[in-house]
């Protein structure tokens, strides 16, 4: 006890031998100050961890400008939360009247369209005070949406994290501690929905009853009201059930979700009809850092949640265009379960490019990937990946090694060879189908990115077909064994590459005195490999099947039907790349004929040169062997006119060049049942067609008045106009 007594003694003497500031605070403002007065206009101090980059990122902390925290202080207003709001009698929990209820849910569904349209949770959703404690309020009805929304948000949340194609201008997912009603179970939250719509169908019959029996004008005004009560607590029920369905594992729940899809485009155009029934924003005075609302809403609650950052604006979306937007996603939604009916890895692929080209919204494209690839790795939640992967092989090349009719698909060294080759394309290949789910903007960096991986699996995939070889030739030195895989990696490292360059269009990056390399590569390197690769995975598979019968000993019956079944979904693409290499050889030559007739301005830049342009532009194909990238000098040896005799004018370019698109006219023109993209595309190749031919016999051979390349109909094809 003694030198407890003592310890504690020295230490409250050390604490006022301490007592006092512990710092010697020393202004240095007027040092400051001197020190910027030397510095010239213009002049920046740079230290070695202080640069310009940590300047511009700099927040200044209770700077209303700098931190969004401080815009509450911006508003004369007093913000209160959802309890000292009931307190004050400005919000209200029980006996809530139509007019509000509908308001309400409308309000509520267009924060739900601005927050995945980027926006976060707190400045959209949760601005609603009735999500922040649902337990507050007495009104069954109120009550039962406020859970079922909180329900669709985190399973909106959840779908989109886990597929994982979303940019930081796409999505946030921060939930900034909110409760998701976790306390109730998903089937609760459905069957309370489930009770009210009963009530209120029970109160439109009543109300129709009195009506029927002669009743005034303030009957039809309530019965309107009460059925559009009903139909939008019957939507969120069935969006709510929607979602569930669509999380089932191994796509069970897909039927079940496409038909509730069905049942919610039936009910939106009474929502959108029914609109001008909720209460209205108020009118009141309104900052730039504010918005009106009506009952239960408060745009800055959640302000001080946010991180000390620069002030964003959030604009709630109106509410019309909220259920327009609805309705478009709901339609896409339902493209997406097409995805099922993929037997192959192409077909999945074909069905992710043309769902991509819609720019469809972050949940669409989440689900999408989902459906195709859910978190249990497993390809519709049921076929293994590799196994998924062969079948896609076996399709498109059919090689001897993975059929079980064949002796190199019993030798167990080629096994070990063929499934070491699949279990590596794991990745890559999925990575190409998931790059097809990012928005558009950002898949052009993530082509570049993954030529990378599709040059090593290349090379892989050639090892393997080598070795392969050498076993077939060991066994049978009549059939030799074709490059399989390497073909079949070689055809999506083309994908790549073309989706890559394409994208500049669609993006805008390229300037029209670049096209005419830019449209040369296309035409004469990647759509021309692509077309020769389609053509000999289909000559693979008609010399494997003749090897597979000849070994198996049977008869050709059902072969042929299978075979003319694949022929006429092959020639089909084999005919679109062949018009889409016609259109671009089109592009290419009336270029270089509207260069050679002064009607496209290349302007002389003193510090750049059209080497480095081009070096840039194909820079992430240098990584890339087969095809081997074509270097400036290449290209310029290459398309050096004085290489013909006699060299070609402009006029004879652009009889090329008519050519060329009168070609892709007829091949697009001879594809069955074509899309309207197609219809488009015909469109643009006939009126090219007839400008080439007008300027191949002298139209406005005196005007120097530049050319216009109008991408207005399409993003990647435009028209020509002189």
């Amino acid at each position: 006890m003694e030198i407890e007594e003592q310890s504690i003694e020295e230490d409250m003497n050390s604490k006022k031998l301490h007592e006092g500031p512990l710092y010697n605070w020393k202004s240095v403002t007027d040092e400051f100050v001197n020190a910027c007065g030397t510095l010239e206009l213009g002049e920046l101090l740079h230290d070695s961890s202080f640069g310009l980059f940590e300047a511009m990122s700099a927040i200044e902390m209770m700077d209303v400008k700098m931190d969004a925290g401080m815009m509450c202080n911006q508003i004369k207003r007093e913000v209160r939360n959802l309890q000292q709001s009931v307190e004050l009698g400005t919000v209200k929990v029980k006996d809530l009247s139509h007019e509000e209820l509908i308001g309400i849910m409308d309000a509520s569904l267009a924060c739900v369209v601005t927050w995945l349209e980027g926006h976060s949770l707190a400045q959209t959703v949760f601005t609603n005070l009735y999500l922040h404690d649902p337990s507050l309020i007495d009104d069954r009805c109120l009550k039962a949406f406020s859970i079922c929304l909180l329900k669709i948000v985190d399973l909106i949340r959840d779908r989109i994290n886990r597929a994982g194609v979303f940019e930081e201008e796409d999505f946030q997912p921060l939930t900034y501690g909110f409760r998701m009603a976790c306390d109730v179970t998903d089937l609760r939250a459905v069957g309370m929905l489930k009770e009210v719509e009963d009530d209120l169908n029970r109160s439109v019959r009543h109300v129709k009853g009195l009506i029927q029996s002669g009743a005034g004008t303030d009957s039809e005004k309530e019965y309107e009201r009460l059925v559009a009560v009903s139909v939008r607590v019957k939507f969120y029920k069935l969006f709510l059930s929607m979602l569930l369905a669509l999380c089932k594992d191994r796509c069970e729940g897909v039927p079940q979700a496409k038909k509730l899809i069905g049942q919610m485009l039936e009910v939106i155009q009474p929502m959108k009809s029914s609109i001008t029934l909720g209460i209205q924003t108020e009118e009141r005075e309104v900052t730039k850092t504010d918005y009106p609302t009506i009952m239960g809403f408060e745009p800055l609650i959640n302000q001080r949640l946010l991180p000390p950052t620069f002030p964003r604006y959030t604009m709630i979306m109106s509410r019309d265009l909220s259920i327009d937007y609805i309705d478009t996603l709901l339609r896409r939604l339902d493209l997406t379960t097409t995805v099922l009916d993929g037997a192959s890895v192409q077909d999945v692929f074909d069905v992710l490019k043309e769902f991509s080209k819609l720019s469809p919204c972050v949940l669409t494209r989440s689900i999408l990937q989902l459906t195709f690839l859910p978190p249990s790795r497993r390809v519709f939640g049921q076929h293994i990946l590799t196994d998924f992967l062969k079948d896609s092989v076996r399709a498109f090349v059919l090689p001897p090694a993975l059929s079980p009719k064949t002796p190199l698909y019993n030798n167990a060294e080629v096994k070990q060879y063929v499934d070491a080759l699949m279990t590596r394309a794991v990745r890559p290949i999925c990575s190409v189908l998931k790059i097809c789910g990012h928005n558009r903007a950002r898949q052009r960096d993530k082509w570049a990115h993954l030529l990378d991986e599709m040059a090593s699996l290349q090379d892989e995939a050639d090892k393997v077909d080598g070795y392969l070889h050498q076993v077939q030739m060991k066994a049978d030195p009549n059939r030799p064994f074709g490059s399989s895989f390497g073909t079949w990696v070689l055809y999506y490292t083309l994908q790549v590459m073309i989706g890559y360059t394409l994208s500049g269009f669609e993006l805008e990056l390229y300037a029209p005195y670049e096209y005419h390399y830019i449209y040369w590569y296309l035409y004469e390197l990647l759509y021309a490999w692509l077309f020769s690769t389609i053509q000999r995975a289909d000559s693979f598979v008609s010399d494997h099947e003749a090897y597979i019968e000849s070994v198996s000993n049977k008869g050709r019956g059902n072969k042929k039907s299978k075979k003319k079944k694949r022929s006429k979904a092959l020639q089909r693409e084999s005919n679109i790349v062949h018009a889409q290499q016609n259109m671009f050889g089109g592009y290419y030559k009336a270029v270089i004929g509207l260069q050679l007739a002064n009607k496209l301005k290349h302007p002389n830049f003193e510090y750049d040169r059209e080497e480095v342009r081009y070096t840039h532009r194909f820079a992430p194909f240098a990584c890339v062997s087969s095809p081997p990238m074509v270097t400036y000098s290449q290209f310029k040896d290459l398309t050096n006119l004085s290489r013909y005799n006699p060299t070609p004018s402009a006029i004879d370019l652009f009889t090329t060049s008519c050519k060329y698109f009168l070609q892709a006219k007829t091949l697009y023109e001879s594809i069955p049942n074509p899309s309207e993209e197609i219809q488009k595309v015909i469109k643009i190749a006939k009126t090219n067609f007839v400008m080439m031919k007008l300027l191949s016999g002298g139209h406005k051979q005196d005007f120097e008045a530049p050319a216009d390349f109008d991408f207005s109909l399409h993003k990647l094809f435009p028209i020509i106009k002189v």
